[in-house]
């Protein structure tokens, strides 16, 4: 019951032979061992891909201006030595009104300089001074700016941004990783590139979609070969964000991540360990560093605790700085579209912190609700990778190791989806279609109740604390839902919102030399 396509109506699951890669094969990537990676690169300035046309006063006055919070903060570097601390982005002080001063009005003479609203508020807010009267244009007269006009200009037109929007400028990469056989029309990664087309140049906007298959051991050499050439070649550029998609297949009774086709053409699986190595053949292996990587597979791999810790482990030795997986085990990523365009605009474009702002991206996801739960790991205090990657020292503060955090992410609905647990959609005794009543507490869920049957050694299975009991309205039976974890956060009201479980709470991870 292999499956060799996935569209919209499909699942990213199958069953398939397990496969290993030959020792000669794999020694390299097997044997490949974490590397801590010393500062980030700088960004590189893009600039707007639209010819620049001279602009009177009022007809920019209506755009926001940017902020100069940092895009892609680096939690905790205070604490790390002056010469290890990355610089901040320059890009988020880019002025997208006048680029810098690139843009005049027509009336400007060559002795008169011209300040856009934009660059006002920013300086106002670098030098963090009281507000200030808007002069736009001044000239110098023996060393002094002096101004031109007798007042300062009233701007009539209205903000129609966000206080706090800006445009990042940082270089992007989209690297998708497909499995063979898997279909790519309509792709999450080629809806992001989509959507950060008009942001964007050329130069500062790479797609590259590569497909595998390694599941012979000739097909592993080949693609050995193929990976570490591309790595090399993403490599010499120095990207400001780098967001990887990984298509494959998960199967059903492992976790097992799918490798490609055999002599025979049929599918087969590696274990989760085995194909993260193969996939990401060094030099490959560097681009994941400090990068967001979403799995765009079945919720198999996480169900399973062997393929789920592999996948944890992986995670910690490539050290993306974001990782997203998803848990349905029927994974549609049609569902996922709204997440992907609020996601390329609130983080890509404006700027925001992903786990800042995680929760209200999922809002804007409707269908994915139902679905799936979403699981997030994010790994704090990585230091910004220096390029090229083969000259980077591996140190790293020994006060400041890295941290790997794990959530997941469930949706939460009082008649259909107490403690994000689904509720079927028909009464298994009566057979009516979604009958169920608001859930309740349980009456006898209590930490006093449970104790007590615990000390008196009862049999019985005991209620949780916090147990929701669901009714159905045409025959009175009941089904309990409980919290998939003890550690937990609830973010919403009473009808809806999401539960924030914490599945890995801070664990330190070692540096390796």
């Amino acid at each position: 019951m292999a499956r060799t396509t996935v569209g919209a109506a499909k699942a990213t699951s199958g069953a398939a032979p397990r496969v290993k890669p030959s020792l000669k094969q794999a020694c390299t990537a097997s044997g490949r061992t974490a590397r801590v990676i010393s500062s980030r690169a700088k960004a590189t300035r893009g600039a707007s891909s639209r010819a620049t046309r001279s602009a009177s006063v009022e007809s920019i006055s209506s755009l926001s201006t940017l902020t100069t919070v940092p895009s892609s903060p680096v939690h905790g570097d205070m604490l790390l030595p002056a010469s290890q601390q990355m610089d901040r982005w320059p890009t988020n002080r880019y002025c997208y009104l006048c680029h810098n001063g690139k843009v005049k009005p027509e009336i400007c003479a060559s002795d008169v300089s011209f300040k856009c609203p934009g660059c006002h508020e920013l300086g106002e807010r670098d030098a963090k001074c009281k507000l200030s009267p808007y002069h736009a244009f001044t000239r110098n007269i023996d060393g002094r700016s002096t101004q031109v006009l007798e007042g300062p200009i009233i701007i009539r037109g209205i903000c129609e941004r966000a206080s706090k929007t800006q445009v990042c400028a940082e270089s992007i990469l989209i690297l998708h990783l497909v499995c063979v056989g898997m279909e790519r029309r309509g792709s999450l990664p080629k809806l992001l590139y989509t959507s950060l087309e008009d942001y964007h140049t050329q130069d500062s906007l790479v797609y590259e979609e590569v497909f595998f298959d390694f599941g012979t051991d000739e097909k592993l050499v080949r693609w050995s070969k193929k990976a570490s050439l591309l790595g090399a070649r993403l490599a010499e550029r120095n990207f400001g964000r780098k967001i990887i998609f990984v298509t494959v297949h998960s199967e059903v009774n492992r976790g097992n991540l799918f490798a490609g086709k055999d002599r025979n053409g049929n599918d087969v699986a590696m274990e989760v360990a085995d194909f993260v190595n193969c996939l990401f053949n060094p030099p490959l292996d560097k681009v994941v560093y400090a990068s967001t990587l979403f799995m765009l597979t079945c919720g198999h791999v996480v169900a399973f605790e062997e393929s789920y810790k592999a996948m944890k482990q992986a995670i910690t030795c490539l050290r993306p700085e974001f990782t997203i997986m998803f848990t349905a085990p029927d994974f549609i990523s049609a569902v996922v579209k709204a997440f992907i365009v609020t996601y390329s605009i609130q983080v890509l474009i404006q700027g925001h912190d992903l786990l800042a702002i995680f929760q209200d991206i999922l809002n804007t996801s409707i269908d994915l609700r139902m679905h799936t739960d979403v699981i997030l790991f994010y790994i704090e205090g990585l230091l910004a990778p220096k390029a090229p990657f083969g000259s980077r020292p591996c140190t790293l503060n020994g006060a400041v190791l890295p941290s790997i955090i794990g959530y997941r992410y469930s949706w939460y609905h009082s008649h259909r989806r107490p403690w994000g647990k689904s509720l079927p959609m028909g009464c298994s005794k009566c057979g009516a279609i979604r009958p169920w009543s608001r859930s309740k507490r349980a009456q006898d869920g209590s930490h006093a109740n449970a104790r007590a049957m615990v000390a008196l050694g009862c049999d019985e299975e005991v209620v949780h604390a916090k147990a929701q009991v669901s009714t159905c309205l045409g025959c009175k039976s009941e089904v309990r839902s409980e919290p998939l974890r003890d550690q937990y956060e609830i973010q919403g009201d009473k009808i809806s919102g999401w539960i924030k479980y914490t599945i890995c709470a801070a664990d330190t991870l070692m540096c390796y030399s």
